[in-house]
């Protein structure tokens, strides 16, 4: 590390008084993982910020990550970072799916799986060729 500091426990914070179901879920995923992995508080800085929209039942979220916490609010913004949008069954799966350098494992079923969504659209990600490095930490941040 290269001297920074980051807070022992991340807080996933809910901007909304009720989170819908892509919120909660991704707020619970990034939760266990920091708590159970806490090497991936490194992943917090620089800031970014994130939508994860499941488009079979219209449903979005932004996450934004920083050093002081990671905040989940419904909805979709207007600019983010990096923004991933496919089926809610898809987006689940993503978090299991193994990874090599931040993106999914090409030398796996489940890695091969997603590289053919991608290169169908079924599975579409804005932000991968500008911002290649922040779609890495998400992923490593949401991967079990």
């Amino acid at each position: 590390m290269s001297g920074r500091t980051f807070p022992m426990s991340p807080a996933v914070r809910y901007l909304d008084p009720e989170p819908n179901g892509i919120a909660a879920l991704l707020g619970a995923l990034l939760e266990a993982n920091v708590a159970a992995h806490p090497e991936r508080r490194r992943y917090l800085s620089p800031p970014a910020t994130y939508v994860v929209e499941a488009s079979d039942v219209s449903v979005a979220a932004t996450i934004r990550i920083a050093r002081e916490g990671i905040r989940i609010q419904n909805g979709r913004m207007t600019e983010p970072d990096v923004a991933v949008e496919g089926t809610s069954a898809m987006l689940v799966g993503l978090s299991s799916v193994p990874l090599r350098l931040g993106l999914p494992d090409v030398m796996t079923a489940d890695g091969r799986s997603v590289v053919l969504n991608l290169l169908a659209r079924r599975l579409r990600v804005k932000g991968l060729l500008r911002h290649p490095g922040k779609l890495g930490r998400l992923t490593k941040l949401l991967s079990v």
